[in-house]
């Protein structure tokens, strides 16, 4: 027997599906990496301190507690993930240093509250960066050298 009209109980559910299970996925921690370290190109402030003041907030990391420290670099996901293979050199255990410097925006806690709303400091400079690879990707940065 074939339809002989649109079911619109049946078109909503797969239009929602996709997205529902898109949701009830978690980030990988490559993901969780580019969504903490990675913002290119760089979204626009007048200022350094303005700068982290609006991206720890736009990337989650100010919910529950403020972070006290994040980078984040200013350049392709894949020119990041490069310095995991001929982009980077091996250091120790699975960290891997960046052949060619980076510009990267470092954000600190600029004190009083560690609940928010929190208040940084930043500073911009261009730097070398180490992350720690698993799998041939980045999934934690660990220091500009």
């Amino acid at each position: 027997m074939a339809l002989k009209e649109p079911r619109p109980a049946l078109l909503l559910l797969l239009v929602l599906l996709p997205a529902w299970l898109a949701l009830g996925r978690r980030e990988t921690r490559h993901e969780k990496f580019h969504r903490q370290h990675v913002d290119f190109p760089k979204t626009s402030a007048l200022d350094a301190r303005r700068y982290c003041n609006l991206l720890m907030p736009r990337r989650n990391l100010t919910a529950v507690a403020c972070k006290p420290t994040n980078t984040f670099i200013h350049a392709g996901p894949a020119e990041v993930d490069g310095v995991c293979s001929s982009g980077g050199t091996p250091s120790t255990e699975n960290y891997y240093d960046s052949n060619a410097p980076f510009e990267i925006t470092t954000c600190r806690l600029a004190g009083g509250a560690q609940r928010p709303p929190c208040n940084y400091r930043g500073r911009t400079s261009t730097q070398r960066i180490r992350v720690a690879c698993v799998g041939g990707l980045p999934v934690h940065y660990k220091t500009q050298l």
